[in-house]
């Protein structure tokens, strides 16, 4: 692909010799057309009785007769001149058509779409590029606007709009200003998605961009997402653990099961193993800071020998995860579990839909949508989060627009883990969503508890802290220093004193502010 910065659109090496092609032949016709009404011109004023004696007169005698008028009041009367005036009449027919043509591609493949654009002026838009599955997905799921395929030629309904500019040449319109902008970059080249998205940064208009891994650069109106991070939030949502811990099997190793791995431990309660498979080198290599946090906080059991052999494990697991990147190797395992293994547990299983006595995880379809993209249940509950720490700290803190990305991270993580909080302290309840009800309940339970509950709750949370921390290689120091990535809390958490202990409270505590907001 080639990326034309003067014209904002991308050409492949195939289309770029067919656009030369065409131009040529539009200027061959235009030159042909031209010496023949200069010839018509020459060859008439040898006649005495010529009565086109201009280029102004022949043009006119071309196009009555091209558009097949006739008025008659100009012909040629020499033969060199009829001669020319037959080839006007052969071309006649073809040129009509060629008109007609030209003014219903216009009406239809650029004026009426724009025209379109005008009317819904006013309406929120919601932009895509390009026009491929994820984005049709995820374009479904909006009833509020205008939904908007760019680089696209495909027909839809009434509340879409398939226009082959890009993005930028849309934005551009005079009227592209007013109303809300969303824009979602889907492709599957990461580098060209956020190319467009950073040219696009200083426009009235919020990008989604799918690529990868945290970035500091980005600007405030650019969120990144992808299918490995989404895949794993729906899946711990849908499928959060027990209270009182369990033995998970997690038998892939690719990016969907890092993504799985890495967002189970910032969801996890106390008491939780996972047993992993297959090389996990890399990833041992990253977060070497994990490995030395598992004997105390979660337990990460590595096994060199091929899953296959662990009968028993597999026996006793309480859940096994299905995650490899390709969906026939899941069908593969999914196969041999059952035809060759007792198990006891659940069986999970990413991206084969429809299964019996399995239940099924990250299709498109369940990825592609606007609570997984735009986080916006999750952006909103951690910013609620972040102003209630403001309010209690008796030091300056930087507002959420401020933040560094691994701060918004950090709170986004501590908005995820609520879930897990709710269902610490009401384990006799079946909890999958939050609510200010449920908010109540479990800030009433954690009031209600005695010294030693407390004490647990505080562990619970610290390590949650330290183990997100870890996550991203954050060691231990006297002084902090965030540059770097050195913390005086990095401790195990009964090294801690007792106020830096009761400091905890208030990530409990804010379940009891979350219930009375909810309830205004």
């Amino acid at each position: 692909m080639i990326w034309c910065r003067k014209h904002n659109f991308l050409l492949t090496k195939e289309e770029i010799p067919i656009k030369k092609r065409r131009i040529l032949l539009i200027l061959s016709a235009v030159i042909s057309y031209l010496i023949m009404l200069k010839l018509l011109v020459i060859f008439e004023n040898n006649s005495p009785d010529a009565v086109i004696h201009t280029l102004g007169d022949a043009f006119w005698y071309s196009l009555v007769t091209l558009t097949t008028v006739g008025y008659g009041d100009l012909s040629p009367v020499t033969f060199a001149g009829r001669a020319i005036g037959i080839i006007f009449l052969i071309l006649s027919t073809g040129v009509l058509a060629l008109l007609f043509s030209l003014a219903y591609s216009l009406l239809t493949g650029r004026l009426f779409p724009h025209l379109r654009l005008w009317y819904k002026r006013n309406e929120k838009w919601y932009l895509f590029y390009p026009d491929n599955e994820a984005s049709r997905i995820l374009a479904s799921h909006f009833s509020d606007g205008c939904c908007i395929f760019c680089d696209s030629e495909k027909s839809g309904e009434d509340r879409e709009l398939h226009l082959k500019e890009m993005p930028d040449a849309l934005l551009s319109l005079p009227f592209a200003a007013q109303g809300e902008r969303i824009l979602f970059v889907m492709s599957e080249d990461v580098t060209i998605n956020e190319h467009i998205a950073k040219s696009l940064a200083d426009r009235p208009v919020r990008i989604y961009c799918r690529g990868e891994g945290l970035n500091e650069s980005l600007p405030q109106n650019i969120v990144r997402f992808n299918q490995f991070d989404c895949a794993a939030r729906l899946y711990w949502q849908l499928r959060p653990y027990q209270p009182d811990g369990e033995q998970v099997v997690l038998l892939g190793n690719g990016r969907f099961a890092v993504s799985l791995l890495n967002q189970g431990l910032l969801v996890a309660p106390p008491c939780v193993t996972i047993h992993l498979f297959g090389d996990w080198s890399i990833w041992n290599s990253l977060h070497d800071a994990v490995s030395q946090l598992s004997d105390f906080i979660i337990r990460l059991e590595w096994h060199k020998e091929n899953w296959t052999s662990a009968r028993s494990l597999l026996a006793d697991a309480d859940r096994i995860i299905l995650c490899a990147d390709h969906e026939q190797e899941n069908r593969d395992m999914l196969r041999l579990l059952r035809q060759y293994y007792v198990t006891q547990g659940y069986i999970d299983v990413r991206a084969i839909p429809g299964l019996q006595d399995a239940f099924y995880f990250g299709t498109p379809q369940m990825l592609f949508t606007p609570e997984l993209v735009m986080r916006q249940r999750q952006n909103d509950l951690a910013q609620s989060l972040h102003e209630m720490y403001r309010s209690q700290a008796d030091y300056p803190v930087p507002s959420w627009s401020e933040l560094s990305d691994f701060l918004k991270h950090s709170n986004l993580a501590a908005a995820d883990h609520l879930l897990t909080k709710i269902r610490i302290l009401l384990p006799e309840m079946d909890v999958h969503q939050i609510t200010p009800e449920i908010c109540a309940k479990a800030a009433a339970r954690f009031n209600a508890a005695d010294s030693d509950e407390k004490e647990l709750l505080r562990s619970i949370e610290h390590n949650r802290w330290l183990l997100f921390h870890a996550l991203y290689n954050w060691q231990y120091a006297e002084k902090r220093n965030d540059a770097m990535r050195l913390h005086p809390l990095m401790v195990n958490y009964t090294t801690l004193s007792p106020a830096d202990r009761q400091k905890n409270d208030s990530a409990w505590l804010q379940l009891e502010t979350l219930a009375r907001e909810g309830e205004q």
